[in-house]
């Protein structure tokens, strides 16, 4: 490993101490250990590839930008007037990371990076008309991470989906298991960047056909698919059998 990524893994290393406080362990889905750490592989993998595309891509910027993008998530839960003053989590993430990366003594547009990237991975927000390729092409990596659980094993895409209806439900929004069912197709459907299509086992065409094949899944088969965790989803999909 030559200086230069010895130096960003110790500063990766030293934000993720930082960082970690900001995710709740009791969160199923949007916690440190799953979303982020198991996003971050994907993130690099992801880099690397479009950099032996050619294509330019900040990779520093990406993983720091994914590592920020949910902190604070359950601020909602906790602090109502947090929500009031920022108006969104991510807006409240960018935030976090302008403090912790000023306190680092980053530059001012890196951080500006950063921020728009985090912003990107809110449904509905486009990247400024004028906005460079490569500031660009690391904004589309940090959203294709954050949807990258719809990617790889089946089994693991329902897992992940029943998590995030768990999530819903301690916030207060249980969707019944046909309305979430709408909800996941239209996101993935409509906030996975195309352009950037991983390779190996982790294939959009194969994320496709997950959201396809969960779309038209029984709830009944759908806790046989999850195997032995299904009695802890079981109260999520019973609206369905009334």
């Amino acid at each position: 490993m030559n200086a230069e990524l010895q130096d960003e893994a110790r500063f990766l290393e030293l934000l993720s101490s930082d960082l970690k406080p900001f995710y709740k362990p009791r969160l199923p889905y949007h916690n440190w250990d799953e979303h982020i750490e198991q996003g971050l592989g994907f993130i690099g993998n992801l880099c690397k590839q479009e950099k032996a595309k050619g294509n330019p891509i900040n990779s520093l910027m990406a993983k720091v930008a994914y590592m920020g993008h949910d902190a604070g998530f359950p601020h909602d839960l906790i602090k109502p007037d947090i929500w009031e003053k920022y108006g969104s989590k991510e807006r409240y993430s960018a935030h976090i990371m302008s403090v912790l990366l000023q306190n680092y003594g980053f530059e001012e547009s890196f951080i500006r990076g950063v921020q728009t990237c985090i912003m990107f991975t809110k449904m509905g927000e486009q990247l400024p008309e004028d906005v460079e390729e490569e500031l660009s092409n690391t904004a589309e990596a940090v959203r294709t991470a954050d949807l990258s659980h719809v990617f790889g094993p089946y089994k693991d895409f329902v897992v992940d989906s029943f998590k995030l209806m768990e999530e819903a439900k301690m916030y207060g929004r249980e969707p019944a298991l046909a309305e979430f069912k709408n909800i996941t197709r239209f996101v993935l459907t409509n906030y996975l960047s195309l352009g950037f299509i991983p390779s190996g086992t982790c294939s959009i065409v194969d994320g496709m056909k997950n959201i396809d094949r969960f779309d038209k899944d029984s709830p009944s088969h759908l806790l046989e698919v999850v195997g032995n965790q299904a009695n802890r989803f079981a109260s999520l999909v019973k609206r369905e059998y009334a």
